[in-house]
Order: C-alpha cells, then structure tokens, then sequence
C-alpha cells in the first residue's frame, strides 16, 4: 500500500473446469473496483489489483495464495472462487494476517469453526444450504419421499451431508442417495436406481452442467419427482442446457434478483457488465457467480473505506465486522460481527416456467439456528 493506492489479490479459477465460478469473481469484483475508484478511490488511494489463476487446482490455488501474499504483499486477497481449491487453503489462512473475502464458493469448512481473516458473503456454505433445502422440501413441497444425487467432490459432500442430517432429524428417511463426478456425462445408473425408490422429490446438489444433464436425463428416463437444485445449479443457462425438461425444476438461488430480471438494479449492473465484459455477455452472462462477486465487491469496498484514511489489515477486519445488514439491491443483506464470518445466512427459490423462463418465488429460506 502507498498514499495513492491499495493493492488487492483476486484469486479464482479461470480455466479449467471450475473457470465458471472464477471468471465470475474476477468479473464481479473489477466491476467493483473500477467503480469505487471512478468515484475517488478509497479515502484517495486507487485500488489496484493482481489477478492469479489457480486453474480449478488446490495445489496452485495454494501456491498463488503464497504469492500473493509473500511477494505481490496485496493488502486482501478477494477469492478463491471453489470449494475444493477453498478447502485446500485453510492452513494457509490459518497462517497468515492477510484477510480474505470470500463472495462465491460456498463449503463451510472454512467459516465453521471461523478463522478470524476469513469473511464470506454471498452464497450460504453448504451446511446452511443443505439444511434449507431439507426444510423447504418438506415444509412447502410436503415431500413423503425424497432422493439425493450429489457430487463426491467438496462441494457435492458438504451440501449432501447437510441434507442427509436435517431429513434424519426430521424423521425422514431418504429413498435413495447416489454420487457422480464432475466430469460425468452419463447418469443412467444413477437415475434408474432413483426412479426404481419413486422419490416424491429429487433433490440435486452438483455443478450447473452435471445438474443439467441429470435433470434432462431423468426426463428422458421417466422421472416424475419434482427435482430440486443447489445454489450453484441456479445458473440462468439451466433451461437452456436441460431444455423442455427443466419446467417445474426449482433451485435454491442466494439473490435479491435474477441477473436477466427487470428489476433496476439488474438492469443497471447488466449493462455495465455487457460494456465491460463483451465477450463474456455473448456467452449469456452476467450470471449468479458474476453478481455474487460484485455484491461482494461492493461490501468489501464499504469495508475498505470505514478502515479510515490510514487502513491496516487490522482496520479492515474491525471495518468488516461492523457491517451490518448491508444492502446491494442484487445479493441478500449482509452481516458481520466479531463471531460471525458467514455474511449471510438466507436464500430465495427460483422456479423455471412453462417458457422456460426463470421466476423467484415469494418463500425465503434460512438457516434458523444463524
């Protein structure tokens, strides 16, 4: 840091097959930060930033990590942007005083217990979800039976083992479980063990692409249990990959709005998206994790300037953890204390429609014992 700029890591999987959720964090918070310092900087200095890819790779995620800390000297780091390169990153955390804001990725393992330089916000972590998703087949879909089919990576153990538990709690036994890699094409099996159980609910918490798959899969096989989706599977591009078959589908979605909505706030960030990001509008985008990150980039901007004109890292933590029911207009409220790193703790369900257009309905979920 000089007296005219603060210099940020943004960390997140460009390539590979994680680039979805990277791309979007990078997306998201250079908007952010081109804005701030178009309206004067933070208390005068201008952000700068260095981006590092991890390749989708937890030991290059852990390696950039190393670098943007011991030799770029970033005041923050903003990202990753998964779960898997997330998880692989906590002894690093753990070991060093630079904060970290996370606004995409969503395994609790790294806020539960808390580590005091970690915040996210954004996406609920998987525990949370799980348990949301659980309550809202049951209490709003009156589910009797219900099926799970999850990734085995992080993100697919974490969420599918919060389901599991809640149901157990609940009393509710589950009709099946099975597990797919990310790389999956083919759920054949799967699909014909769970259409064997006669699930009332499918409940599916995997990546925007396998989830795709699997939901036109289990169409094409005969499926009639209402499906439902995790966060990351809330992807704008879900109709258009599953196609006639995802009318009906639900997913849980951690937004205020749809990116493709009407609402003012979307209107105006997709806009400003599509000028900064050509190439990446033509591939039908802004979508969920390009405006998680820039309502993340947003807080953590705010943070930034309540840190006062000679901001330390120490500052910063304090500035965060004074946030309270901040607001975007396009994310949910967050929320930040002194035990509390999880920004928010909520979520909307978005229902696809006959014309395969996407609607929020009205029910908001969360996890009660936040």
């Amino acid at each position: 840091m000089s007296d005219k700029s603060i210099k940020i890591g943004i960390l997140g999987s460009l390539t590979g097959p994680l680039a979805i959720f990277g791309t979007g964090n990078l997306a998201g918070a250079t908007i952010a930060f081109e804005e701030a310092n178009a309206a004067g900087g933070i208390n005068g200095r201008q952000i700068e930033w260095v981006s590092l890819d991890d390749e989708s790779s937890p030991p290059k995620g852990i390696a950039a990590f190393k670098r943007l800390v011991d030799q770029e000297k970033v005041f923050a780091i903003f990202g990753p942007g998964a779960s898997a390169v997330g998880q692989a990153l906590i002894p690093s955390f753990k070991a060093s005083k630079t904060p970290v804001f996370i606004s995409v990725f969503s395994t609790p393992a790294v806020t539960e217990p808390p580590i005091r330089t970690v915040f996210r916000t954004g996406p609920m972590n998987d525990r949370q979800q799980g348990i949301a998703i659980a309550d809202y087949v049951i209490e709003h879909l009156k589910a009797k039976k219900i099926s799970l089919i999850r990734q085995t990576d992080e993100y697919g153990k974490r969420g599918g083992e919060a389901v599991v538990a809640r149901l157990k709690e609940l009393n509710v036994a589950l009709a099946n479980e099975e597990v797919f890699n990310l790389t999956d094409t083919d759920f054949t099996a799967q699909l014909t063990r769970t259409i064997k159980a006669e699930p009332d609910v499918l409940i599916i918490y995997g990546y925007p692409n396998p989830s795709a798959i699997i939901t036109r899969q289990a169409k094409q096989l005969g499926l009639k249990a209402k499906i439902m989706g995790a966060n990351s599977a809330g992807s704008r591009k879900y109709p258009e990959i599953v196609g006639e078959a995802a009318a009906g589908t639900q997913n849980i979605v951690t937004l205020q709005v749809l990116p493709e909505g009407n609402d003012p706030a979307a209107v105006k960030f997709r806009a400003a998206f599509e000028k900064r990001f050509p190439d990446l509008a033509r591939q039908g985008r802004p979508d969920l994790g390009d405006v998680l990150a820039y309502g993340g980039g947003l807080a953590f901007v705010d943070a930034l300037k309540r840190a006062g004109d000679k901001p330390t890292q120490e500052r910063f933590i304090k500035a965060l953890e004074g946030l309270k029911d901040f607001q975007t207009g396009l994310t949910l409220p967050t929320t930040f204390s002194a035990e509390r790193r999880e920004g928010n703790v909520a979520a909307r369900i978005v229902e696809v429609q006959s014309d395969l257009s996407r609607k929020l309905l009205p029910a908001v979920v969360q996890d009660k014992s936040a």
